[in-house]
């Protein structure tokens, strides 16, 4: 296992999942950024410092990247042969899994907050399966970026 393929592909996927985010989220005009929502889940927890706003508080940064590393590292040993060899179909397949397992994650989370964040939760979830599609294929193909890189050089 190479640590360093799993924290640069789920930095890649994690960056394009947040991307798509932003503009679910500007477009429906609703609180669709995930670090944004885990602040506000954090806000419950009093171990949790409180630092920043909802959007810049690294608490939900960090856990959103940390996550985005976790799913790569799930992938690595559940479907080896997708982070081999990439394809679009294998990126779909792992993200509808990811994006299943995400939304159940969320409404645990969710459940559990005695003050959960004020979105629309089935519209937030349905932004939330395509983000882990996006998620999945970006990081699958970004597994595979250091050989990229070495084969420019």
């Amino acid at each position: 296992m190479s640590l360093k393929r799993i924290i640069i592909a789920g930095a890649i996927g994690t960056t394009f999942m947040t991307l798509y985010s932003y503009w679910a989220s500007k477009k429906e005009r609703e609180q669709f950024l995930e670090p944004a929502l885990l602040n506000e889940l954090a806000e419950d927890a009093e171990v949790l410092p409180e630092a920043g706003d909802e959007e810049t508080n690294p608490v939900g940064w960090v856990g959103h990247y940390a996550q985005g590393v976790v799913f790569v590292a799930a992938y690595y040993y559940l479907y080896r042969n997708a982070l081999q060899k990439p394809s679009v179909i294998k990126g779909v397949f792992a993200g509808a899994v990811s994006g299943i397992i995400g939304i159940a994650i969320w409404e645990a989370m969710f459940r559990m907050s005695k003050n959960p964040p004020k979105t629309e939760r089935y519209r937030y979830y349905r932004q939330l399966f395509i983000a882990h599609l996006i998620f999945s294929t970006f990081a699958i193909y970004g597994y595979r970026l250091p050989d990229v890189v070495k084969q420019l050089k």
